[in-house]
C-alpha cells in the first residue's frame, strides 16, 4: 500500500473518532445547535430522493413520472413476483452504507429522506379508521439506515416527501391527480398523524435522528376550495403529536408554494424547536434571495434551513457562489439529490443500461414491447447497477459544495480500468448554435482527450466536448474521444457534426430609435410580429385568454424588444411572482446554449402592472429601460436592453440565443404558460432551452 493512501485512511479513521461530538441536535434562537455541547451546527446534506420515492425526470422518462405509475408499468411487464424482486434489488443497490460511509467522508453531516407513505402504509389495504397497516418491509429499510448512520454517526431528517393521500396533485407527492390529503383529510390525516407517530416511536432512541420535515412542498391555495388555513392546522397536530415522543428534536416547516410562502403558517409560534425549511430552484445564493425568509428568522428568532435545492451542473459555480452565501449567513444546506439517472448535478451518476433504456422507448410509445424474460433481465439488470460501484463519481461536484472535500474518499478508491458506457452521439445543429458532444464513462481517475479528425484537440479534456459557433469548414467533421488512465485506455465510436444553414429569425437593423414608452411607434409597423405558438403548462382556452407575439430591432446602443399581450383577465395578485400575470425574457449573449448559467446568460421579470424589470439570473450592467401599456385586450411592453448590460457586441452576423414567456393567472394562481420556443419549463434552469436570433445589417 502506498504511503499516500495509507496516510488518508489513516486520517480518515482519525476523523471518524476525534471529529466534533455525535449527538441529537435541537435549536436555539437562530442556532441549531449540538444538544450535549450547545455549540451550534450548520446542515450540510444530501436528499436521499429516487430512492423509495423514484420520480420520472430522474430514471429518464417523463410520461410516467411518479412511483405509483412505475409500480403498475413494471407489474404489466413481468408480473407481480419479479416486479418484487425488482424492487427489492433496487432498494438495496440505490442507496447501502458505503453511500452513507462515503458522504460521512467528504463532510457530510446530515441526509434528508424522502418518504414515501405508501411505502410504510400500503396503499390498498388500509382501513378507513385506525389501527393501520405497516410494512415490515418498508420500515426495515429504514432500520437499516438508521443502523448505518449511527454507525457512522450521520444525522438523519424525515422527510414526508409523499404523504397518505398526497399533499400536492403532483408526481413528487406520488399523487393521483388529487391532492387528498386536503381533500379528504378525514380519512388522511389520521394516516398521516398515525405514520408520523409510528416513525418518532420507533426511532426515538437513535442518536442520529435529527428531525422531522413534516410535508415536502405542499400546495393548497392554488386548488379551488382549499383552504391554505390548513396547513398550520395539520402542523400543530403533526407537531404534538411527535412531540408526545420527542420533545427536543427539529421540527421542520415547509410553506405553501413549493416551500417558498410561509404567510399562512404565521405565527410561527407554536413550538420552541421549528425551523423555517425553504426550497427554492436555483440556490439561493445572494441576500436579495434570502431577504423574504431572513425577515421570518429575524421576527420570530428561529434557524433557516435551504431544505431542498441542486440540479446546477458543470462548472458548478453557481453551487459554490451558493454553498459560500449560505454558510455565511448561518443557513444549513440540503442538496437534491445524492443519486441520479444520466444526470451530473449530483455526485453520483447512474449509468441506465441499454436494456433499460429499451424499456424506457417502449413506456414512452417509441418501440415495440418487449418480452417477459427480456424485461425481467433488464430490469434487474438495472437495479442491480444503481450501486454506487456502477456510477460515475463526480468529485468536482462534491467540491463545489464549499465545505466538503472527496479527496480522502477518492484516496481510499483503487484505480480502476476505464470503460465507456454511453457513446458520444452524432449532432445536428444550424448555424450560429453551438454543438455539444458528450461521453459517460466509468473507472477512476479518468482522463479525456478529444480528437477532430483524428487529431487531438488542445485543452479539450473534459466528459463534453462544446464547440462554440462552428463554421462551414467543420461540417461533417467526425469527433471521437480517448478515455485513459494507468489501467488502460479506451476510444469511442465516431460522432458526426452536421451543420445546417440558419433558419431563424433575423433581427433588422433600425435607423431610428424607438421611444420606450409602451406605445407601438412607426418604426414598429413593418417589423415582422412572432407568435408564441407553445403552451408548457396549463391549457390555453383561447386566443383572447392568452395570446402573445413580440417584435424585435436594433441599433449599436439597444437591442428593442416589443412584446403585445392579449389577455381577457390582468392580476398582479399572486406569490410567487412567477404566478402573476406576467413575462419573462431569456437572454443569452453569445448563444452559448450552456446547459447551466453563466455570466453572459440572463433571466429577466416584467410583470402586468409593474413599473420596473426585475433581473431573476446573473448581475446586468447598465439600466435596463423598460414601460408598459394597458390595452383593450390585455397589455403592451416595450423594452431597451444595453448591449453592455447583457454582455454582447452588436454586429451584424451575430446571434443571440433568445427565448419569450407569458404567465397567465386567471384569479386563483398560474393557469397557463406559453412560449416562444421552450416545449417545456425548463429555461429558468438552462439556456440550453433557448431559441435563436440573428442580427441582420438590413435597415428598418
Amino acid at each position: 500500500m502506498k504511503l499516500t493512501k495509507l496516510f488518508f485512511i489513516v486520517i480518515i479513521i482519525f476523523h471518524f473518532f476525534v471529529s466534533d461530538s455525535f449527538a441529537f441536535y435541537t435549536t436555539k434562537g437562530k442556532n441549531i445547535v449540538d444538544r450535549k455541547t450547545g455549540e451550534a451546527v450548520i446542515l450540510r446534506g444530501f436528499g436521499i430522493g429516487c430512492w423509495l420515492l423514484p420520480e420520472g425526470y430522474m430514471w429518464g422518462i417523463r410520461k410516467l413520472d411518479r412511483p405509483w405509475q412505475f409500480e403498475e408499468a413494471i407489474i404489466d411487464l413481468i408480473g407481480e413476483k419479479d416486479a418484487a424482486e425488482f424492487w427489492r434489488l433496487y432498494y438495496n443497490n440505490f442507496m447501502t452504507e458505503g453511500d452513507v460511509a462515503s458522504m460521512k467522508m467528504w463532510g457530510v453531516n446530515s441526509i434528508r429522506i424522502a418518504l414515501l407513505a405508501s411505502h410504510l402504509q400500503p396503499r390498498d389495504v388500509q382501513p378507513d379508521k385506525p389501527p393501520y397497516i405497516y410494512s415490515k418491509e418498508g420500515f426495515s429499510l429504514l432500520d437499516s439506515l438508521v443502523a448505518w448512520c449511527e454507525k457512522h454517526k450521520m444525522g438523519i431528517i424525515w422527510d414526508m416527501h409523499g404523504a397518505p393521500g398526497a399533499q400536492n396533485a403532483e408526481n413528487i407527492a406520488d399523487s393521483d391527480g388529487e391532492a387528498r390529503l386536503w381533500t379528504e383529510k378525514e380519512k388522511y390525516w389520521p394516516r398521516c398523524i398515525d405514520l408520523w407517530y409510528k416513525i418518532a416511536e420507533r426511532y426515538i432512541e437513535k442518536e442520529c435522528i435529527i428531525g422531522y420535515d413534516l410535508l415536502n412542498e405542499p400546495l393548497l391555495r392554488r386548488y379551488p376550495h382549499i383552504s391554505e388555513k390548513l396547513l398550520r392546522e395539520l402542523y400543530i397536530k403533526l407537531t404534538d403529536t411527535i412531540r408526545v415522543i420527542d420533545k427536543e428534536g427539529i421540527i421542520f416547516i415547509e410553506g405553501d408554494d413549493w416551500a417558498q410562502n410561509f404567510e399562512m403558517l404565521e405565527p410561527l409560534d407554536w413550538d420552541p424547536h421549528l425551523v423555517i425549511a425553504f426550497h427554492s430552484y436555483p440556490p439561493t445564493a445572494n441576500s436579495k434571495g434570502l431577504e423574504r425568509w431572513d425577515i421570518l428568522r429575524q421576527k420570530y428568532n428561529i434557524p433557516l434551513w435551504h431544505g431542498e435545492t441542486g440540479e446546477q451542473g458543470p462548472p458548478y459555480h453557481y453551487v459554490t457562489r451558493s454553498s459560500t452565501f449560505l454558510e455565511q449567513q448561518n443557513v444549513g444546506w440540503s442538496w437534491w439529490t445524492h443519486k441520479k439517472f444520466e444526470r451530473r448535478t449530483q455526485p453520483w451518476n447512474c449509468p441506465r443500461t441499454a436494456g433499460f433504456n429499451k424499456i424506457l422507448e417502449y413506456w414512452k410509445g417509441n418501440s415495440e414491447r418487449p418480452s417477459g424474460q427480456e424485461a425481467k433481465e433488464w430490469l434487474l439488470d438495472q437495479a442491480r447497477k444503481t450501486h454506487s460501484d456502477y456510477c460515475e463519481f463526480l468529485p468536482d461536484m462534491v467540491r463545489s459544495l464549499i465545505s466538503l472535500d472527496p479527496e480522502g474518499y477518492l484516496a481510499s478508491k483503487d484505480t480502476t480500468a476505464p470503460e465507456i458506457i454511453r457513446q458520444p452521439e452524432d449532432e445536428i445543429i444550424e448555424s450560429g448554435d453551438p454543438a455539444f458532444f458528450y461521453v459517460r464513462a466509468r473507472g477512476y481517475p479518468i482522463n479525456y482527450q478529444w480528437l477532430e479528425n483524428g487529431t487531438p484537440i488542445k485543452g479539450a479534456n473534459e466528459y463534453m466536448l462544446r464547440i462554440d459557433n462552428p463554421d462551414t469548414s467543420e461540417n461533417n467533421s467526425i469527433y471521437t474521444v480517448k478515455v485513459f488512465n494507468r489501467k488502460g485506455s479506451v476510444k469511442s465510436r465516431d460522432s458526426k457534426l452536421k451543420i445546417n444553414p440558419y433558419s431563424g429569425p433575423l433581427i433588422r437593423k433600425t435607423s431610428a430609435a424607438p421611444e420606450i414608452d409602451g406605445s407601438i411607434d412607426k418604426i414598429w409597423e413593418s417589423v415582422q410580429a412572432i407568435e408564441l405558438k407553445n403552451t408548457i403548462l396549463g391549457e390555453r382556452n383561447s386566443l383572447t385568454d392568452i395570446f402573445a407575439s413580440f417584435k424585435t430591432i436594433w441599433d449599436d446602443k439597444n437591442l428593442y424588444v416589443l412584446i403585445q399581450v392579449k389577455d381577457d383577465y390582468k392580476t398582479d395578485e399572486g406569490s410567487p411572482a412567477y404566478n402573476q400575470d406576467g413575462i419573462e425574457i431569456y437572454i443569452d449573449g453569445d448563444n452559448s446554449k450552456s446547459r447551466y448559467y453563466e455570466n453572459d446568460e440572463f433571466m429577466f421579470r416584467y410583470n402586468w402592472n409593474k413599473d420596473k424589470i426585475r433581473v431573476e439570473r446573473n448581475e446586468v450592467k447598465g439600466e435596463i429601460i423598460c414601460a408598459q401599456t394597458d390595452t383593450e385586450t390585455g397589455y403592451d411592453a416595450e423594452i431597451a436592453f444595453p448591449w453592455a448590460a447583457i454582455s454582447c457586441v452588436p454586429e451584424a452576423g451575430r446571434y443571440i440565443g433568445f427565448d419569450l414567456h407569458i404567465n397567465d393567472n386567471d384569479g386563483s394562481g398560474r393557469k397557463c404558460k406559453i412560449t416562444w420556443k421552450g416545449e417545456r419549463d425548463y429555461a429558468h434552469r438552462s439556456p440550453s432551452a433557448f431559441g435563436t436570433l440573428k442580427l441582420s445589417d438590413k435597415i428598418e
